[in-house]
Protein backbone atom coordinates (compact mmCIF):
# COMPACT_ATOMS: atom_id res chain seq x y z
CA UNK A 1 0.00 0.00 0.00
CA UNK A 2 2.83 2.30 0.89
CA UNK A 3 4.50 1.45 -2.39
CA UNK A 4 1.36 2.28 -4.41
CA UNK A 5 1.09 5.67 -2.69
CA UNK A 6 4.76 6.39 -3.53
CA UNK A 7 4.21 5.50 -7.19
CA UNK A 8 1.18 7.85 -7.39
CA UNK A 9 3.11 10.75 -5.85
CA UNK A 10 6.06 10.12 -8.14
CA UNK A 11 3.80 9.96 -11.18
CA UNK A 12 2.09 13.20 -10.19
CA UNK A 13 5.46 14.93 -9.75
CA UNK A 14 6.67 13.68 -13.14
CA UNK A 15 3.48 14.84 -14.88
CA UNK A 16 3.64 18.24 -13.15
CA UNK A 17 7.30 18.62 -14.14
CA UNK A 18 6.48 17.75 -17.74
CA UNK A 19 3.70 20.38 -17.79
CA UNK A 20 5.99 23.07 -16.34
CA UNK A 21 8.82 22.21 -18.71
CA UNK A 22 6.42 22.18 -21.61
CA UNK A 23 4.99 25.55 -20.66
CA UNK A 24 8.43 27.01 -20.27
CA UNK A 25 9.45 25.58 -23.62
CA UNK A 26 6.32 27.09 -25.21
CA UNK A 27 6.99 30.48 -23.68
CA UNK A 28 10.65 30.35 -24.67
CA UNK A 29 10.08 29.18 -28.24
CA UNK A 30 6.79 30.78 -29.22
CA UNK A 31 6.54 33.79 -26.84
CA UNK A 32 10.18 34.64 -26.35
CA UNK A 33 10.12 37.84 -28.42
CA UNK A 34 6.98 39.07 -26.67
CA UNK A 35 8.47 38.67 -23.20
CA UNK A 36 11.76 40.13 -24.30
CA UNK A 37 9.85 43.24 -25.39
CA UNK A 38 8.00 43.33 -22.05
CA UNK A 39 11.29 43.15 -20.21
CA UNK A 40 12.38 46.32 -22.00
CA UNK A 41 9.17 48.09 -20.96
CA UNK A 42 10.28 48.32 -17.41
CA UNK A 43 8.12 51.16 -16.14
CA UNK A 44 5.00 53.25 -16.73
CA UNK A 45 5.33 57.00 -17.17
CA UNK A 46 2.44 59.42 -16.52
CA UNK A 47 2.36 62.47 -18.81
CA UNK A 48 0.32 65.65 -18.34
CA UNK A 49 -1.16 66.94 -21.61
CA UNK A 50 -1.39 70.71 -21.48
CA UNK A 51 -4.58 72.13 -23.00
CA UNK A 52 -4.60 74.82 -25.69
CA UNK A 53 -5.68 78.18 -24.28
CA UNK A 54 -8.82 79.79 -25.57
CA UNK A 55 -8.52 82.38 -28.31
CA UNK A 56 -9.02 86.11 -27.76
CA UNK A 57 -11.17 88.13 -30.18
CA UNK A 58 -12.28 91.74 -30.31
CA UNK A 59 -16.00 92.58 -30.12
CA UNK A 60 -16.44 91.99 -33.86
CA UNK A 61 -14.63 88.65 -34.00
CA UNK A 62 -11.19 89.89 -35.08
CA UNK A 63 -8.59 87.38 -33.85
CA UNK A 64 -6.03 88.76 -31.40
CA UNK A 65 -4.47 85.73 -29.65
CA UNK A 66 -4.36 81.97 -30.22
CA UNK A 67 -2.25 78.86 -29.59
CA UNK A 68 -0.01 76.93 -31.96
CA UNK A 69 1.75 73.62 -31.21
CA UNK A 70 5.50 73.77 -30.62
CA UNK A 71 8.02 71.02 -29.99
CA UNK A 72 10.44 70.87 -27.08
CA UNK A 73 13.32 68.49 -26.54
CA UNK A 74 12.93 66.96 -23.08
CA UNK A 75 15.15 64.61 -21.07
CA UNK A 76 14.60 62.18 -18.19
CA UNK A 77 17.83 62.70 -16.18
CA UNK A 78 17.76 59.35 -14.38
CA UNK A 79 17.63 57.49 -17.73
CA UNK A 80 20.22 59.75 -19.32
CA UNK A 81 22.65 59.22 -16.45
CA UNK A 82 22.23 55.43 -16.59
CA UNK A 83 23.03 55.25 -20.28
CA UNK A 84 25.29 58.13 -21.20
CA UNK A 85 28.26 60.21 -20.14
CA UNK A 86 27.04 63.79 -19.93
CA UNK A 87 30.05 65.23 -21.78
CA UNK A 88 29.77 62.79 -24.70
CA UNK A 89 26.05 63.54 -24.83
CA UNK A 90 26.80 67.26 -24.97
CA UNK A 91 29.05 66.74 -28.00
CA UNK A 92 26.43 64.59 -29.73
CA UNK A 93 23.67 67.16 -29.16
CA UNK A 94 25.87 69.85 -30.69
CA UNK A 95 27.02 67.82 -33.69
CA UNK A 96 23.66 66.29 -34.65
CA UNK A 97 21.01 68.74 -33.43
CA UNK A 98 23.01 71.96 -33.12
CA UNK A 99 22.02 72.30 -29.46
CA UNK A 100 24.47 73.63 -26.89
CA UNK A 101 24.18 71.90 -23.53
CA UNK A 102 25.54 74.58 -21.23
CA UNK A 103 26.92 74.01 -17.75
CA UNK A 104 23.73 75.19 -16.09
CA UNK A 105 21.63 72.62 -17.97
CA UNK A 106 24.15 69.89 -17.17
CA UNK A 107 23.85 70.81 -13.51
CA UNK A 108 20.05 70.67 -13.70
CA UNK A 109 20.24 67.19 -15.25
CA UNK A 110 22.55 66.08 -12.45
CA UNK A 111 20.24 67.39 -9.71
CA UNK A 112 16.73 66.77 -11.06
CA UNK A 113 16.98 63.02 -11.20
CA UNK A 114 13.27 62.23 -11.27
CA UNK A 115 11.91 65.33 -13.01
CA UNK A 116 11.89 65.92 -16.71
CA UNK A 117 14.15 68.71 -17.95
CA UNK A 118 13.46 70.87 -20.99
CA UNK A 119 16.67 70.92 -23.02
CA UNK A 120 15.53 73.06 -25.94
CA UNK A 121 12.27 74.88 -26.64
CA UNK A 122 10.73 75.42 -30.07
CA UNK A 123 12.70 72.91 -32.11
CA UNK A 124 12.96 73.52 -35.85
CA UNK A 125 11.57 71.02 -38.36
CA UNK A 126 15.13 70.02 -39.23
CA UNK A 127 15.99 69.36 -35.58
CA UNK A 128 12.84 67.27 -35.12
CA UNK A 129 13.62 65.16 -38.19
CA UNK A 130 17.23 64.60 -37.14
CA UNK A 131 16.16 63.64 -33.62
CA UNK A 132 13.84 60.92 -34.93
CA UNK A 133 16.50 59.70 -37.37
CA UNK A 134 19.07 59.39 -34.56
CA UNK A 135 16.80 58.76 -31.57
CA UNK A 136 18.75 55.60 -30.67
CA UNK A 137 21.68 57.88 -29.80
CA UNK A 138 19.62 59.95 -27.35
CA UNK A 139 18.53 57.56 -24.63
CA UNK A 140 16.18 59.21 -22.14
CA UNK A 141 15.15 61.99 -24.54
CA UNK A 142 11.80 62.60 -26.18
CA UNK A 143 9.95 65.39 -27.99
CA UNK A 144 7.13 67.04 -26.09
CA UNK A 145 4.35 68.86 -27.93
CA UNK A 146 3.30 72.01 -26.03
CA UNK A 147 1.06 74.97 -26.89
CA UNK A 148 2.71 78.32 -27.61
CA UNK A 149 0.86 81.64 -27.45
CA UNK A 150 0.73 83.63 -30.68
CA UNK A 151 -0.50 87.18 -31.14
CA UNK A 152 -1.74 88.77 -34.34
CA UNK A 153 -0.56 92.17 -35.56
CA UNK A 154 -3.76 93.72 -34.18
CA UNK A 155 -2.86 92.64 -30.65
CA UNK A 156 0.05 95.09 -30.55
CA UNK A 157 -2.41 98.00 -30.59
CA UNK A 158 -3.56 96.94 -27.12
CA UNK A 159 -0.53 95.09 -25.80
CA UNK A 160 -0.93 96.54 -22.29
CA UNK A 161 -4.50 95.25 -22.09
CA UNK A 162 -3.97 91.75 -23.50
CA UNK A 163 -0.95 91.16 -21.29
CA UNK A 164 1.16 88.03 -21.46
CA UNK A 165 1.36 84.40 -20.36
CA UNK A 166 4.07 82.44 -18.61
CA UNK A 167 4.73 79.34 -16.55
CA UNK A 168 3.26 79.04 -13.04
CA UNK A 169 5.36 79.99 -10.05
CA UNK A 170 5.99 77.63 -7.15
CA UNK A 171 3.23 79.46 -5.27
CA UNK A 172 0.83 79.01 -8.20
CA UNK A 173 1.50 75.27 -8.24
CA UNK A 174 0.93 74.99 -4.50
CA UNK A 175 -2.35 76.92 -4.63
CA UNK A 176 -3.80 75.23 -7.71
CA UNK A 177 -3.21 71.48 -7.98
CA UNK A 178 -4.69 71.45 -11.50
CA UNK A 179 -1.60 73.23 -12.83
CA UNK A 180 1.49 71.56 -14.20
CA UNK A 181 4.93 73.23 -14.27
CA UNK A 182 4.90 73.74 -18.05
CA UNK A 183 1.27 74.84 -18.40
CA UNK A 184 0.79 78.40 -19.64
CA UNK A 185 -1.12 80.73 -17.32
CA UNK A 186 -2.03 84.41 -17.60
CA UNK A 187 0.42 86.75 -15.91
CA UNK A 188 -0.98 90.20 -16.69
CA UNK A 189 -3.83 91.89 -18.54
CA UNK A 190 -6.72 90.04 -20.12
CA UNK A 191 -4.64 86.84 -20.14
CA UNK A 192 -4.62 86.99 -16.33
CA UNK A 193 -8.03 88.58 -15.67
CA UNK A 194 -9.90 85.97 -17.70
CA UNK A 195 -7.52 83.07 -17.15
CA UNK A 196 -10.39 81.06 -15.65
CA UNK A 197 -12.07 81.07 -19.07
CA UNK A 198 -8.95 80.81 -21.22
CA UNK A 199 -6.92 78.16 -19.41
CA UNK A 200 -8.77 74.94 -20.17
CA UNK A 201 -8.29 71.63 -18.38
CA UNK A 202 -5.17 69.48 -18.61
CA UNK A 203 -5.33 65.92 -19.87
CA UNK A 204 -3.27 62.94 -18.79
CA UNK A 205 -1.92 59.75 -20.33
CA UNK A 206 -0.09 56.65 -19.10
CA UNK A 207 2.66 55.38 -21.38
CA UNK A 208 4.84 52.27 -21.32
CA UNK A 209 8.43 53.47 -21.55
CA UNK A 210 11.45 51.26 -22.13
CA UNK A 211 14.77 51.42 -20.37
CA UNK A 212 16.03 53.95 -22.91
CA UNK A 213 13.12 56.33 -22.31
CA UNK A 214 11.40 55.47 -25.57
CA UNK A 215 7.60 55.60 -25.56
CA UNK A 216 6.32 52.21 -26.66
CA UNK A 217 2.59 52.16 -26.01
CA UNK A 218 -0.17 54.44 -24.66
CA UNK A 219 -2.04 52.47 -21.99
CA UNK A 220 -4.81 55.01 -21.41
CA UNK A 221 -5.45 58.68 -22.04
CA UNK A 222 -7.78 61.47 -20.89
CA UNK A 223 -7.93 64.17 -23.54
CA UNK A 224 -7.31 67.79 -22.47
CA UNK A 225 -10.17 70.28 -22.65
CA UNK A 226 -9.44 73.39 -24.69
CA UNK A 227 -9.96 76.74 -22.97
CA UNK A 228 -12.93 78.93 -23.81
CA UNK A 229 -12.61 81.62 -26.47
CA UNK A 230 -13.36 85.12 -25.19
CA UNK A 231 -14.66 88.23 -26.91
CA UNK A 232 -13.53 91.62 -25.64
CA UNK A 233 -15.63 94.78 -25.72
CA UNK A 234 -12.75 96.53 -27.50
CA UNK A 235 -13.31 97.49 -31.14
CA UNK A 236 -9.93 96.97 -32.74
CA UNK A 237 -10.83 99.43 -35.51
CA UNK A 238 -11.23 102.24 -32.97
CA UNK A 239 -8.12 101.08 -31.12
CA UNK A 240 -6.07 101.22 -34.33
CA UNK A 241 -7.48 104.64 -35.22
CA UNK A 242 -6.45 106.01 -31.81
CA UNK A 243 -2.98 104.49 -32.18
CA UNK A 244 -2.48 105.77 -35.72
CA UNK A 245 -3.66 109.30 -34.86
CA UNK A 246 -1.34 109.57 -31.83
CA UNK A 247 1.54 108.39 -34.01
CA UNK A 248 0.55 110.77 -36.83
CA UNK A 249 0.63 113.71 -34.39
CA UNK A 250 4.12 112.63 -33.25
CA UNK A 251 3.15 112.39 -29.60
CA UNK A 252 5.67 110.58 -27.45
CA UNK A 253 3.45 109.47 -24.57
CA UNK A 254 -0.34 109.33 -24.46
CA UNK A 255 -3.52 107.49 -23.51
CA UNK A 256 -6.94 107.26 -25.15
CA UNK A 257 -10.02 105.65 -23.60
CA UNK A 258 -13.40 105.38 -25.34
CA UNK A 259 -16.53 104.07 -23.60
CA UNK A 260 -20.02 103.33 -24.80
CA UNK A 261 -21.95 105.65 -22.43
CA UNK A 262 -25.07 103.49 -22.57
CA UNK A 263 -23.41 100.52 -20.82
CA UNK A 264 -19.72 101.45 -20.15
CA UNK A 265 -18.39 98.87 -22.60
CA UNK A 266 -14.71 99.73 -23.12
CA UNK A 267 -14.36 100.29 -26.87
CA UNK A 268 -10.80 101.60 -26.84
CA UNK A 269 -8.15 101.64 -24.16
CA UNK A 270 -4.78 102.71 -25.51
CA UNK A 271 -1.54 103.38 -23.69
CA UNK A 272 1.12 104.80 -26.01
CA UNK A 273 3.77 103.79 -26.87
CA UNK A 274 2.93 100.11 -26.99
CA UNK A 275 5.36 97.19 -27.26
CA UNK A 276 5.72 94.03 -29.36
CA UNK A 277 3.51 91.53 -27.58
CA UNK A 278 4.88 88.47 -29.37
CA UNK A 279 8.45 89.39 -28.62
CA UNK A 280 7.54 90.07 -25.01
CA UNK A 281 6.09 86.56 -24.67
CA UNK A 282 8.90 84.84 -26.56
CA UNK A 283 11.62 86.82 -24.83
CA UNK A 284 13.60 89.99 -25.48
CA UNK A 285 17.38 90.07 -25.59
CA UNK A 286 19.08 91.63 -22.59
CA UNK A 287 19.84 94.76 -24.61
CA UNK A 288 16.24 95.10 -25.83
CA UNK A 289 14.87 94.61 -22.32
CA UNK A 290 17.22 97.25 -20.94
CA UNK A 291 16.18 99.71 -23.65
CA UNK A 292 12.49 99.16 -22.85
CA UNK A 293 13.04 99.78 -19.15
CA UNK A 294 15.16 102.88 -19.67
CA UNK A 295 12.86 104.47 -22.25
CA UNK A 296 11.63 107.73 -20.65
CA UNK A 297 8.25 107.36 -22.39
CA UNK A 298 7.67 104.11 -20.47
CA UNK A 299 6.31 101.73 -23.13
CA UNK A 300 5.76 98.98 -20.53
CA UNK A 301 3.68 101.22 -18.26
CA UNK A 302 -0.09 101.26 -18.76
CA UNK A 303 -0.82 104.98 -18.61
CA UNK A 304 -4.54 104.53 -19.29
CA UNK A 305 -5.12 102.40 -16.19
CA UNK A 306 -2.22 103.17 -13.88
CA UNK A 307 -1.03 106.68 -14.68
CA UNK A 308 -2.07 109.26 -12.07
CA UNK A 309 -2.13 112.82 -13.38
CA UNK A 310 -3.78 116.13 -12.38
CA UNK A 311 -6.79 116.42 -14.72
CA UNK A 312 -7.03 120.20 -14.87
CA UNK A 313 -10.12 121.77 -16.42
CA UNK A 314 -11.76 118.53 -17.61
CA UNK A 315 -12.91 118.30 -13.97
CA UNK A 316 -14.97 121.50 -14.30
CA UNK A 317 -18.09 119.91 -15.85
CA UNK A 318 -18.44 117.70 -12.76
CA UNK A 319 -18.11 120.75 -10.49
CA UNK A 320 -20.78 122.48 -12.59
CA UNK A 321 -23.19 119.54 -12.21
CA UNK A 322 -22.62 119.52 -8.43
CA UNK A 323 -23.08 123.29 -8.11
CA UNK A 324 -26.52 123.36 -9.78
CA UNK A 325 -27.61 120.11 -8.15
CA UNK A 326 -26.74 121.48 -4.69
CA UNK A 327 -28.47 124.82 -5.39
CA UNK A 328 -25.25 126.82 -5.22
CA UNK A 329 -26.06 128.32 -8.64
CA UNK A 330 -28.62 127.89 -11.41
CA UNK A 331 -27.94 127.67 -15.11
CA UNK A 332 -28.76 131.39 -15.36
CA UNK A 333 -26.59 132.56 -12.47
CA UNK A 334 -24.00 135.05 -13.69
CA UNK A 335 -20.80 135.67 -11.77
CA UNK A 336 -18.25 138.40 -12.32
CA UNK A 337 -15.11 136.51 -13.29
CA UNK A 338 -12.06 138.68 -13.70
CA UNK A 339 -8.40 137.94 -14.21
CA UNK A 340 -7.81 137.23 -10.50
CA UNK A 341 -9.58 135.95 -7.40
CA UNK A 342 -8.26 136.60 -3.91
CA UNK A 343 -8.73 134.92 -0.53
CA UNK A 344 -7.03 136.98 2.14
CA UNK A 345 -3.46 137.53 1.03
CA UNK A 346 -3.58 134.74 -1.56
CA UNK A 347 -4.33 135.54 -5.19
CA UNK A 348 -5.48 132.93 -7.71
CA UNK A 349 -5.23 133.86 -11.37
CA UNK A 350 -7.23 132.97 -14.44
CA UNK A 351 -5.35 131.15 -17.21
CA UNK A 352 -6.32 134.02 -19.55
CA UNK A 353 -5.06 137.32 -18.05
CA UNK A 354 -7.90 139.21 -19.75
CA UNK A 355 -10.47 137.58 -17.46
CA UNK A 356 -13.90 136.35 -18.56
CA UNK A 357 -16.48 138.98 -17.63
CA UNK A 358 -19.98 138.54 -16.23
CA UNK A 359 -20.80 134.95 -17.24
CA UNK A 360 -22.94 131.89 -16.49
CA UNK A 361 -21.92 128.24 -16.17
CA UNK A 362 -22.18 127.35 -19.88
CA UNK A 363 -20.04 130.34 -20.81
CA UNK A 364 -17.55 129.51 -18.05
CA UNK A 365 -17.14 126.02 -19.54
CA UNK A 366 -16.81 127.47 -23.04
CA UNK A 367 -13.98 129.78 -21.98
CA UNK A 368 -12.65 127.40 -19.30
CA UNK A 369 -12.81 130.32 -16.88
CA UNK A 370 -10.82 129.55 -13.73
CA UNK A 371 -12.03 132.52 -11.69
CA UNK A 372 -15.68 131.50 -12.20
CA UNK A 373 -14.96 128.02 -10.82
CA UNK A 374 -12.82 129.36 -7.95
CA UNK A 375 -15.89 131.17 -6.65
CA UNK A 376 -18.37 128.38 -7.37
CA UNK A 377 -16.08 125.73 -5.92
CA UNK A 378 -15.55 127.70 -2.73
CA UNK A 379 -19.32 128.05 -2.21
CA UNK A 380 -19.90 124.41 -3.08
CA UNK A 381 -17.22 123.20 -0.66
CA UNK A 382 -14.82 120.28 -0.68
CA UNK A 383 -17.35 117.87 0.82
CA UNK A 384 -19.79 118.32 -2.06
CA UNK A 385 -17.07 118.19 -4.70
CA UNK A 386 -15.81 114.95 -3.17
CA UNK A 387 -19.37 113.60 -2.95
CA UNK A 388 -20.05 114.09 -6.66
CA UNK A 389 -16.65 112.79 -7.70
CA UNK A 390 -17.45 109.57 -5.87
CA UNK A 391 -20.98 109.47 -7.32
CA UNK A 392 -19.44 109.64 -10.80
CA UNK A 393 -17.34 106.60 -9.86
CA UNK A 394 -14.02 108.45 -9.61
CA UNK A 395 -11.48 106.97 -7.24
CA UNK A 396 -13.43 103.74 -7.16
CA UNK A 397 -12.76 100.33 -8.72
CA UNK A 398 -16.15 99.77 -10.30
CA UNK A 399 -14.84 96.57 -11.89
CA UNK A 400 -12.48 94.74 -9.48
CA UNK A 401 -11.34 92.43 -12.30
CA UNK A 402 -9.59 95.29 -14.08
CA UNK A 403 -6.18 95.98 -12.59
CA UNK A 404 -5.98 99.75 -12.17
CA UNK A 405 -4.64 102.44 -9.90
CA UNK A 406 -7.26 104.22 -7.82
CA UNK A 407 -7.51 107.93 -8.57
CA UNK A 408 -6.71 110.28 -5.70
CA UNK A 409 -9.86 112.24 -4.83
CA UNK A 410 -8.79 114.40 -1.88
CA UNK A 411 -10.95 115.59 0.99
CA UNK A 412 -10.44 116.70 4.59
CA UNK A 413 -9.85 113.18 5.88
CA UNK A 414 -7.42 112.33 3.08
CA UNK A 415 -5.27 115.40 3.79
CA UNK A 416 -5.35 114.80 7.54
CA UNK A 417 -4.20 111.21 7.14
CA UNK A 418 -1.73 111.82 4.35
CA UNK A 419 -0.19 115.17 5.26
CA UNK A 420 -1.24 115.59 8.91
CA UNK A 421 -2.75 118.96 7.96
CA UNK A 422 -6.15 120.60 7.89
CA UNK A 423 -8.04 121.51 4.73
CA UNK A 424 -7.80 125.14 3.59
CA UNK A 425 -9.93 127.30 1.31
CA UNK A 426 -7.03 127.38 -1.12
CA UNK A 427 -7.21 123.59 -1.40
CA UNK A 428 -10.87 123.86 -2.43
CA UNK A 429 -10.05 126.59 -4.95
CA UNK A 430 -7.41 124.39 -6.58
CA UNK A 431 -9.66 121.32 -6.49
CA UNK A 432 -12.46 123.19 -8.27
CA UNK A 433 -10.30 123.52 -11.42
CA UNK A 434 -8.85 119.99 -11.26
CA UNK A 435 -5.52 120.90 -9.66
CA UNK A 436 -4.02 120.65 -6.19
CA UNK A 437 -4.00 117.17 -4.69
CA UNK A 438 -6.37 115.71 -7.31
CA UNK A 439 -4.81 112.99 -9.47
CA UNK A 440 -6.73 110.79 -11.87
CA UNK A 441 -6.18 107.99 -14.34
CA UNK A 442 -7.43 108.51 -17.91
CA UNK A 443 -9.64 105.45 -17.30
CA UNK A 444 -11.38 107.33 -14.49
CA UNK A 445 -11.49 110.63 -16.38
CA UNK A 446 -13.60 109.16 -19.21
CA UNK A 447 -16.41 108.52 -16.72
CA UNK A 448 -17.07 112.29 -16.56
CA UNK A 449 -18.24 112.70 -20.19
CA UNK A 450 -19.88 109.25 -20.12
CA UNK A 451 -22.11 110.06 -17.13
CA UNK A 452 -22.95 113.52 -18.50
CA UNK A 453 -23.77 111.98 -21.91
CA UNK A 454 -26.10 109.28 -20.52
CA UNK A 455 -27.91 111.45 -17.99
CA UNK A 456 -26.39 110.23 -14.74
CA UNK A 457 -26.05 106.46 -15.11
CA UNK A 458 -22.89 104.83 -13.72
CA UNK A 459 -22.21 101.30 -14.97
CA UNK A 460 -19.56 98.75 -14.20
CA UNK A 461 -16.90 99.30 -16.90
CA UNK A 462 -16.77 96.13 -18.93
CA UNK A 463 -13.88 94.64 -20.88
CA UNK A 464 -15.46 91.23 -21.57
CA UNK A 465 -18.30 91.07 -24.08
CA UNK A 466 -18.73 87.30 -23.76
CA UNK A 467 -17.11 83.88 -23.95
CA UNK A 468 -17.71 80.70 -25.90
CA UNK A 469 -18.73 77.91 -23.54
CA UNK A 470 -17.22 74.74 -25.03
CA UNK A 471 -19.59 72.49 -23.07
CA UNK A 472 -22.76 74.33 -24.06
CA UNK A 473 -21.35 75.16 -27.51
CA UNK A 474 -22.64 78.72 -27.43
CA UNK A 475 -21.53 82.26 -26.64
CA UNK A 476 -22.42 83.48 -23.14
CA UNK A 477 -22.92 87.25 -23.25
CA UNK A 478 -21.94 89.43 -20.30
CA UNK A 479 -24.78 91.75 -19.38
CA UNK A 480 -24.27 95.43 -18.40
CA UNK A 481 -24.34 96.06 -14.67
CA UNK A 482 -25.76 99.34 -13.36
CA UNK A 483 -23.90 100.60 -10.30
CA UNK A 484 -26.05 103.64 -9.56
CA UNK A 485 -28.29 106.28 -11.06
CA UNK A 486 -27.30 109.78 -9.95
CA UNK A 487 -30.20 112.15 -9.45
CA UNK A 488 -29.11 115.08 -11.59
CA UNK A 489 -31.40 118.01 -12.25
CA UNK A 490 -32.33 118.52 -15.88
CA UNK A 491 -31.19 122.12 -15.55
CA UNK A 492 -27.73 120.93 -14.49
CA UNK A 493 -27.38 118.42 -17.32
CA UNK A 494 -28.64 120.86 -19.94
CA UNK A 495 -26.33 123.65 -18.80
CA UNK A 496 -23.21 121.47 -18.66
CA UNK A 497 -23.94 119.72 -21.95
CA UNK A 498 -24.53 123.05 -23.63
CA UNK A 499 -21.34 124.45 -22.11
CA UNK A 500 -19.40 121.49 -23.51
CA UNK A 501 -21.09 122.09 -26.87
CA UNK A 502 -19.88 125.71 -26.77
CA UNK A 503 -16.33 124.50 -26.09
CA UNK A 504 -16.41 123.23 -29.68
CA UNK A 505 -18.91 125.50 -31.43
CA UNK A 506 -18.88 128.71 -29.36
CA UNK A 507 -17.05 131.85 -30.38
CA UNK A 508 -14.77 131.61 -27.33
CA UNK A 509 -14.51 127.81 -27.35
CA UNK A 510 -11.13 126.28 -26.52
CA UNK A 511 -11.63 123.27 -28.85
CA UNK A 512 -12.98 124.86 -32.03
CA UNK A 513 -10.77 122.51 -34.03
CA UNK A 514 -13.26 119.71 -33.23
CA UNK A 515 -15.82 121.35 -35.50
CA UNK A 516 -13.94 119.60 -38.30
CA UNK A 517 -14.68 116.14 -36.87
CA UNK A 518 -17.61 115.51 -39.20
CA UNK A 519 -19.88 114.63 -36.27
CA UNK A 520 -21.50 117.04 -33.81
CA UNK A 521 -19.68 116.64 -30.51
CA UNK A 522 -19.25 118.30 -27.13
CA UNK A 523 -16.08 118.42 -25.07
CA UNK A 524 -13.86 120.07 -22.52
CA UNK A 525 -10.19 120.89 -22.73
CA UNK A 526 -7.78 120.63 -19.84
CA UNK A 527 -4.21 121.86 -19.35
CA UNK A 528 -2.88 120.55 -16.06
CA UNK A 529 0.09 122.19 -14.44
CA UNK A 530 2.98 119.89 -13.55
CA UNK A 531 5.50 122.51 -12.44
CA UNK A 532 4.99 126.22 -11.79
CA UNK A 533 6.76 128.24 -14.50
CA UNK A 534 6.58 131.82 -15.64
CA UNK A 535 4.82 131.88 -19.03
CA UNK A 536 7.94 133.06 -20.86
CA UNK A 537 9.96 130.13 -19.54
CA UNK A 538 7.51 127.34 -20.45
CA UNK A 539 8.75 126.76 -23.99
CA UNK A 540 12.25 126.07 -22.65
CA UNK A 541 11.09 123.62 -19.98
CA UNK A 542 12.21 120.01 -20.02
CA UNK A 543 9.65 117.54 -21.39
CA UNK A 544 9.15 116.00 -17.95
CA UNK A 545 8.14 119.37 -16.47
CA UNK A 546 5.71 120.54 -19.13
CA UNK A 547 1.95 120.71 -18.54
CA UNK A 548 -0.28 117.74 -19.36
CA UNK A 549 -2.84 118.07 -22.16
CA UNK A 550 -6.37 116.64 -21.78
CA UNK A 551 -9.59 116.55 -23.75
CA UNK A 552 -12.89 114.85 -22.87
CA UNK A 553 -15.68 114.50 -25.39
CA UNK A 554 -18.95 112.76 -26.26
CA UNK A 555 -20.52 112.25 -29.69
CA UNK A 556 -22.88 112.51 -31.45
CA UNK A 557 -24.24 115.35 -29.33
CA UNK A 558 -27.95 114.44 -29.60
CA UNK A 559 -27.50 110.66 -29.37
CA UNK A 560 -24.15 109.89 -27.73
CA UNK A 561 -22.57 106.61 -28.78
CA UNK A 562 -19.10 107.27 -27.45
CA UNK A 563 -17.48 109.10 -24.56
CA UNK A 564 -13.76 109.74 -24.96
CA UNK A 565 -10.72 111.02 -23.13
CA UNK A 566 -7.47 111.97 -24.83
CA UNK A 567 -4.45 112.44 -22.58
CA UNK A 568 -1.10 113.66 -23.93
CA UNK A 569 1.59 113.41 -21.28
CA UNK A 570 3.42 116.75 -21.00
CA UNK A 571 1.54 117.84 -24.13
CA UNK A 572 1.38 121.47 -22.85
CA UNK A 573 -2.09 122.45 -24.13
CA UNK A 574 -5.45 120.70 -24.10
CA UNK A 575 -6.89 122.96 -26.81
CA UNK A 576 -3.85 123.00 -29.09
CA UNK A 577 -2.65 119.42 -28.64
CA UNK A 578 -5.23 117.00 -27.16
CA UNK A 579 -8.30 118.41 -28.95
CA UNK A 580 -6.77 118.06 -32.46
CA UNK A 581 -6.00 114.41 -31.68
CA UNK A 582 -9.62 113.86 -30.62
CA UNK A 583 -10.83 115.62 -33.78
CA UNK A 584 -8.90 113.24 -36.03
CA UNK A 585 -10.09 110.19 -34.08
CA UNK A 586 -13.71 111.29 -34.46
CA UNK A 587 -13.18 112.13 -38.12
CA UNK A 588 -11.78 108.69 -38.97
CA UNK A 589 -14.53 106.98 -36.99
CA UNK A 590 -17.08 108.98 -38.98
CA UNK A 591 -15.41 108.11 -42.30
CA UNK A 592 -15.48 104.40 -41.40
CA UNK A 593 -19.18 104.61 -40.57
CA UNK A 594 -18.85 103.78 -36.89
CA UNK A 595 -21.48 106.27 -35.77
CA UNK A 596 -24.05 104.70 -38.08
CA UNK A 597 -23.66 101.16 -36.70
Amino acid sequence: MERVRLVIVLAFFIIFSIVIIGRLAYLQIYKGEYFKELSDRNYIKIFVINPPRGRIFDRNGVLLAYDVPTFNLVAFPYIVKQNEDINRLSIRLKEILGIDLDEKTKEIIEKNIYQKVVIKKMLTEEQIQKFYNYSYLFKGFYIDVVPRRKYTEYANYLSHIIGYVGYPTKKDLEEDKRLSPDMLVGKTGVEKIYDKYLRGKAGIKAVLVDAFGRQKEVLWEIEPEKGNDIYLTVDIRMQKIAYDVIKMHNKESAAVVILNPSNFDILTILSYPTYDLQKFNDGYTQEEWKALHEDKYKPLFNKALNGLYPPGSIFKPLVGIAAINENVITSDTRISSGAEFSIGSYTYRNWDPRGCGYINLAQALEMSCDTFFYQVGLKLGVDNIYKYAKLFGLGEKLNPDIEQKVSVIPNREWKRKRLKQGWYHGDTVNLSIGQGFLNMTPFDAVKIPAVIANGGYVYKPNLLKGYFDTKQQKIIHIQPELIRKIKIKKDALDAVRYGMYLVVYGGYGTAQVCREAGVVNAGKTGTAQVYRYLERHKKHAKWELRDHAWFIDFAPYDNPKIAMVVFIEHGESGGKVAAPVAKDILKLMKIQGMFEE
